[in-house]
């Protein structure tokens, strides 16, 4: 009886994990149906931030208030991903007026020659149904460079709020901005900035 009771325990744990597998499979394929594949920026849910170290005294954060993205995503084919970014360098925001104005002028973004920082990616590599490598084209002072960032889909649902659905997402990077030409303070302030995007995507309305 013992040996009967092990080979049904084992059976019905063999079943309940197929059934668990098909019942996942299920459930994705009709996602993957119902989302749509054209996303924008909710500009209401979005922050795009950074942080450098100021001469070993203190951190300063930023973010910028206006920033434009679209992504192209199917969970089911996810390494085609394509994601572009369009940052409004005049919207840095870093809590004190007369250091923004600063930021503005040609020692740092020269906002007057370059109006807009982009990103527009090359490549996508999902390792796990959650996170990705995402690796694209940097523009910032007029210059392009490779840049890497470490995408997570937070969540993927509909918003109890506006039934919509949403994907909640944070990616992750770091910026040589002396490699792009922004030279000035290198000495005693932050060369190799921290980047964080957080933000939702909805659906992109086709007009």
């Amino acid at each position: 009886m013992h040996m009967t009771h092990m080979k049904t325990t084992s059976l019905s744990t063999r079943v309940t994990k197929a059934l668990f597998v098909t019942s996942a499979l299920a459930l994705t394929t009709v996602a993957s149906a119902a989302l749509p594949t054209q996303w924008q920026l909710d500009n209401a849910h979005t922050r795009v931030g950074f942080e450098v170290e100021h001469l070993g005294f203190s951190t300063t954060m930023g973010h910028f208030d206006k920033v434009d993205g679209t992504l192209s995503y199917n969970m089911k084919t996810p390494n085609k991903t394509q994601m572009n970014f369009v940052i409004d360098t005049d919207s840095i925001n870093t809590a004190w007026a007369a250091r923004d104005e600063h930021l503005k002028k040609d020692d740092f973004f020269n906002v007057a020659k370059y109006p807009t920082m982009t990103f527009d990616s090359t490549n996508v590599n999902f390792y796990n149904p959650q996170q990705a490598k995402v690796t694209g084209d940097f523009t910032l002072l007029g210059k392009t460079m490779p840049l890497t960032l470490d995408v997570t889909l937070k969540k993927i649902a509909n918003s109890p709020m506006t039934k919509e659905p949403v994907i909640g997402f944070r990616a992750t990077g770091n910026i040589d901005r002396v490699a792009y030409g922004m030279t000035t303070f290198s000495q005693g302030i932050t060369t190799n900035v921290p980047i964080q995007i957080d933000g939702e995507l909805i659906e992109r309305k086709v007009k």
